[in-house]
């Protein structure tokens, strides 16, 4: 019975599907690895297709859970099957927290990685940007708020003895914010160039 093959590796199911992509190897049927995924699985994966690593598999059809992502990624190398479970595995650190999609959307737009290692560098480095969603007299009081240490009572009874957004609009500036698709970037440090 040693010419069976092994049977189909089994994946947590319980992760969520950050991407797909088909493997492609000659002699066998093609296989869909779901990522992210742990060693066991990918280990079990390499032995199911009976190859030593995952560059012995040819890439195919790669499908991001967010379209838009993907389309953001401009990988210029072909990454490795690890570097795209890296990135599933940092894209699964931010998937629920309340617009941190949306802010990595402007991200990728604003910095262009031309690598999956870039893309999921700035994934991790997601803290450094503030995507802002108020127009330039709610970014002039919030603004305020840090620089000053003001609390909203503060802000309240500047109303009407403070132009909050002619302040807003030279901080934009200032602080080198940038339009993007997805709504206004501004990276904290260093900021992006004024432009």
């Amino acid at each position: 019975r040693s010419y069976l093959s092994p049977a189909e590796p089994w994946r947590d199911e319980s992760r969520d599907e950050m991407l797909r992509m088909t493997l492609r190897v000659e002699g066998k049927p093609d296989y869909t690895l779901i990522l992210p995924a742990d060693e066991k699985y990918l280990d079990a994966v390499k032995a199911y297709l009976d190859i030593d690593v995952f560059a012995d598999a040819m890439l195919c059809d790669i499908r991001f859970k967010v379209p838009y992502i993907g389309e953001l990624i401009r990988d210029t190398d072909c990454p490795a099957v690890e570097d795209y479970n890296d990135f599933a595995e940092s894209l699964e650190d931010i998937w629920k927290k309340d617009g941190a999609l949306l802010t990595y959307a402007a991200v990728l737009e604003a910095e262009r990685p031309d690598t999956l290692r870039g893309a999921c560098e700035l994934l991790r480095n997601l803290d450094n940007y503030q995507r802002i969603t108020e127009g330039a007299y709610g970014y002039g009081q919030q603004r305020l708020q840090e620089t000053l240490g003001l609390d909203d009572e503060a802000i309240y009874e500047l109303e009407g003895y403070m132009d909050f957004e002619r302040y807003g609009s030279d901080c934009m500036e200032h602080d080198g914010v940038v339009e993007t698709e997805f709504g206004r970037l501004r990276r904290l440090d260093p900021p992006f160039p004024e432009g």
